[in-house]
């Protein structure tokens, strides 16, 4: 059999805590009452009759709306009206006996009710309890009752004051909790800043609403600020102020990115730079920044928030751009961290060309255009003649000097849309892109193999190291990224062992030799 799912669970599910709070104290009112109200209808005492009667149909009333309209605000209302009246009647039926009963109904209704409102009802309620009851006590008693009444709604005042702006405080708090982890979750999701620093000023703006928020970041030399985020701002500010070289009086950032310490502008058109006439035609009369600064010290950049009249922040706006200048360092970290892991990846470390992972990459994707466009490519395979000797007679930081220069060399040969990297040793690699004519090849192979062969000058001495070149075509030699490899390494072993600084080609008798 399918289950069915009965309106009133489904109900359940769907209700808020308050809401549920409410049914179960008017459902544990209802059955607590009811069996008093069986035991007036028994004694067939009237009074004792109505009030009960109202208490428990008021109150089961006020359930049954509740668990069918879940109008909260409503039925709180009207439960808090039916406590006061049916303790009213109470006391008016059965005498002073009851008279206990209002204290627990005075706090009750700051719950209930608005707290203004609770008050004002609460205060009704002690008029008429002590006109109903004022006759039946002493000069003595009277008072301290009255005063006792008075004091507990003070008290409940008070405290539900309390609660609620600590309620807001949470509130408040949850809401940044949240916003700091969407900005968290966004950072571990894109390392992008173009991305992850518009959501940080945007939440600071939420937060803040009269603010405007930017922020710089530090360019790779430490000399200047770049624009990294400040979607609020006026476009010709935030193109004025991209680039702002670090220092004393160029405004605040350049400033705060300077000292490494918060500078706060509280009035623009105090200040006589070319900073602040660009704020003041952008609209802005007063300018906060703080350093981002990395968890080792470096400036990482910087947090600006800008007014368009003077203002004066205060500690919990202090407190506020602090968490949201923590969560600007650990977005621009990442991306760094992720560029580095990148290219320790993708590069090579000592001549910071492109190592044998990016190569394949670079070159599977030529091979796909080459192909789409029915063009030729070429791949120059390099290993450096005597090299050996290098290390072994000059020492490995030599052999080092002229891998570097090699690379150097090497770039210096070929042309922009060309692809040259290491392999590792002493072996490099260039991939001609396009190249359509054998004679173009040729040229750039003669130009490599003539630019090695130019001596290297290591500890005041000429040292030579020539280059065995060789050459496999696409498509003619090999039609993937390995085969081209192999025969291209196929050729330069040939060149090596033909007399060494050559140039050799790949050719099928080589192929038919290998195998």
């Amino acid at each position: 059999m399918n289950r069915i799912d009965f309106p009133m669970t489904v109900k359940m599910k769907e209700r808020s805590l308050e809401d549920i709070i409410l049914l179960a104290i008017t459902g544990s009112a209802t059955l607590i009452l009811f069996p008093f109200f069986i035991l007036s209808l028994q004694s067939d005492d009237e009074a004792h009759i109505l009030v009960d009667l109202v208490a428990v149909s008021g109150i089961f009333i006020i359930f049954l709306g509740v668990w069918f309209t879940s109008k909260i605000k409503l039925f709180s209302g009207l439960f808090a009206i039916v406590a006061q009246v049916t303790i009213i009647l109470g006391i008016h039926f059965k005498g002073v006996g009851l008279i206990y009963w209002v204290f627990p109904i005075i706090i009750a209704s700051f719950y209930l009710l608005p707290t203004l409102v609770a008050c004002l009802f609460n205060l009704l309620l002690i008029s008429i309890i002590c006109l109903l009851t004022y006759e039946q006590f002493d000069s003595f008693t009277l008072p301290r009752i009255i005063a006792a009444f008075i004091v507990t709604n003070a008290f409940s005042l008070i405290f539900s004051v309390f609660m609620q702006n600590k309620n807001r405080q949470l509130l408040a708090k949850d809401k940044i909790n949240q916003l700091n982890n969407t900005i968290l979750e966004l950072i571990v999701k894109s390392n992008n800043l173009s991305k992850v620093l518009p959501a940080i000023t945007q939440g600071i703006e939420n937060e803040i609403p009269e603010a405007m928020c930017g922020i710089l970041l530090i360019d790779e030399k430490g000399k200047t600020l770049i624009l990294g985020a400040g979607p609020k701002l006026p476009a010709f500010y935030n193109d004025g102020i991209d680039g702002s070289p670090i220092g004393l009086g160029m405004g605040p950032c350049s400033e705060a990115a300077y000292t490494g310490k918060r500078v706060m502008v509280s009035d623009v058109s105090s200040q006589a730079n070319k900073w602040a006439k660009l704020a003041i035609k952008a609209g802005l009369a007063s300018c906060w920044s703080e350093p981002i600064i990395g968890n080792q010290g470096n400036l990482l950049g910087t947090l600006c928030i800008y007014y368009r009249k003077a203002t004066s922040l205060k500690n919990s706006d202090f407190k506020l751009i602090e968490q949201f200048v923590n969560l600007a360092r650990i977005a621009i970290e990442r991306q760094k961290t992720d560029q580095i892991i990148w290219q320790q990846a993708h590069y090579d470390s000592l001549t910071n060309l492109p190592n044998r992972n990016l190569l394949h990459e670079h070159l599977a994707s030529s091979i796909a255009n080459a192909k789409r466009d029915n063009k030729q490519l070429a791949i120059a395979m390099l290993d450096l003649d005597n090299f050996k000797n290098v290390n072994d007679t000059l020492g490995h930081e030599a052999g080092d000097t002229v891998l570097i220069e090699c690379a150097k060399r090497i770039t210096s040969c070929i042309r922009n849309n060309d692809i040259a990297a290491r392999l590792g040793g002493d072996e490099f690699i260039v991939v001609f892109i396009g190249t359509s004519l054998p004679k173009d090849v040729e040229q750039v192979a003669k130009k490599l193999s003539e630019t090695l062969a130019q001596p290297y000058q290591l500890k005041g001495q000429e040292v030579f190291c020539t280059a065995s070149i060789g050459i496999a075509l696409f498509p003619k030699d090999a039609q993937s990224v390995d085969a081209l490899f192999r025969n291209a390494d196929q050729a330069m072993y040939t060149a090596k062992t033909q007399g060494r600084n050559a140039i050799h080609y790949f050719n099928t008798d080589m192929e038919a030799v290998k195998n």
